[in-house]
């Protein structure tokens, strides 16, 4: 009797953080230490708030455990609220997923760093909802299928978490963004280690793309390397750079010449980053690794990599030299403004894809063609001719780069009338 006594109690895990008054129930599938260091980081009002607001919180593996069909509950991506009784429903297989899909998404980064992270969005995410939770509201809410969607719920749930009154809504968002996402991974994650294992042994025999098969082989050589010490392959590094925002317009609008003009990018960035850790002597800190081919393959840990991405970024954006960006600068300053309702610097999306995406190739020859025949828009326009790319509003009725405004007058009349 007594052995038994003691194999329930080592089941049941539930523990009291600091400052809260509910619970945590884990029910053996995390650590205990993977919520206190997230709760760690909401200030006293916020635990304050929390307390007032939920009974407890309780783990589950959440595969398809849903209460779609059950009173009182209400349901979001990882978790679940049961107003019944207060208590936060947190599906770990949900969280897996979602911080699969997004490394799988993602040109860097280790798994278990996404799995991780979005364990702490998740939680954070869910905690920073219920404290918008109206209590006078929380009572009738028990007596309604919350995850309909007719209007009538759909208007009370609005108003269930829009709780304002003397409350200004306070998490610490500067701590959670400066230390929870720089520290170290937990050397254990629970269940969401098996869900991690799991998903590796079946990527060995499903691998079908190259992307994903690279992401893989890193990944396990990143587990190889002390044990996830090191999270980034250098080459990841470089992606993080080459594709971004000031790039990315020239990868996205043309998937003919990608490979080349990646190639081109990267080997480029590269250049610049090498010097950039030799000058700055960081080199020190790259983890040289030889696979079972004999090929070298360099590493770093999650912390060089945060401390040093943000001026390789701005190193690569400053020294990166692109012909085509160079006259797409041009392009863009000369379009800047709608030719129709004379709107400045809102051009940016079409701009792109006039000049990037072949599709619009018929109408870049004829801007490009204006342009050099001219020294300012204002010279190809007049009060009865427009020519340019007009804004995306304007664009969406005439369709077209030149026109009549007496025809754009009649377009009009006609969308007001019809």
């Amino acid at each position: 009797m007594v052995k038994n006594k003691n194999k329930k109690q080592a089941k049941t895990k539930i523990f009291y953080p600091k400052r809260c008054t509910f619970f945590i129930d884990t029910n053996n599938l995390i650590n205990f230490q993977m919520f206190e260091r997230i709760i760690e980081k909401f200030d006293d009002k916020t635990v304050n708030r929390l307390n007032e607001v939920i009974n407890g919180v309780k783990f589950y593996v959440g595969g398809n455990q849903w209460h779609n069909t059950e009173k009182g509950y209400i349901k979001y991506p990882a978790f679940e609220f049961n107003f019944n009784d207060g208590i936060l429903l947190i599906y770990l297989y949900k969280i897996f997923k979602l911080g699969y899909y997004r490394w799988k998404n993602m040109r860097y980064g280790a798994l278990r760093r996404y799995i991780w992270e979005s364990f702490c969005h998740e939680l954070i995410m869910a905690l920073v909802h219920l404290i918008k939770l109206n209590l006078n509201l929380a009572e009738i809410a028990k007596e309604y299928f919350l995850n309909d969607d007719n209007d009538f719920i759909q208007k009370f749930v609005s108003e269930l978490f829009n709780y304002k009154e003397n409350f200004p809504l306070r998490v610490n968002f500067i701590a959670i963004n400066n230390s929870l996402w720089q520290e170290s991974i937990p050397k254990k994650l629970g269940f969401l280690d098996i869900l991690y294992r799991r998903k590796i042994d079946q990527l060995k025999g499903t691998i079908n793309t190259q992307s994903i098969k690279i992401k893989f082989f890193n990944e396990l050589r990143k587990i190889k390397l002390n044990n996830y010490k090191y999270e980034y392959n250098f080459s990841e590094l470089i992606n993080y750079c080459i594709h971004n925002k000031h790039f990315e317009m020239l990868f996205r609008y043309n998937e003919n010449f990608y490979d080349k003009m990646r190639r081109e990018f990267y080997y480029k960035a590269k250049r610049l980053i090498l010097k950039f850790f030799k000058q700055y002597k960081i080199s020190n800190e790259i983890k040289e690794y030889k696979d079972s081919a004999n090929r070298t393959h360099y590493f770093l840990t999650h912390q060089t990599f945060e401390r040093v991405k943000s001026a390789c970024l701005q190193t690569c954006i400053s020294k990166l030299k692109n012909q085509m960006l160079k006259d797409y600068q041009i392009f863009q300053n000369f379009y800047s403004q709608c030719p129709i309702c004379q709107q400045k610097n809102l051009n940016q999306t079409n701009c792109e894809k006039f000049y990037f995406n072949s599709k619009f190739t018929f109408f870049k020859d004829i801007l490009l063609e204006k342009m050099n025949e001219a020294k300012h828009l204002d010279d190809l326009n007049n009060d009865n001719y427009y020519f340019g790319i007009p804004c995306e509003e304007c664009f969406k009725i005439v369709r077209n780069i030149h026109g009549k405004f007496s025809d754009l007058n009649q377009i009009q009349n006609f969308i007001l009338n019809y």
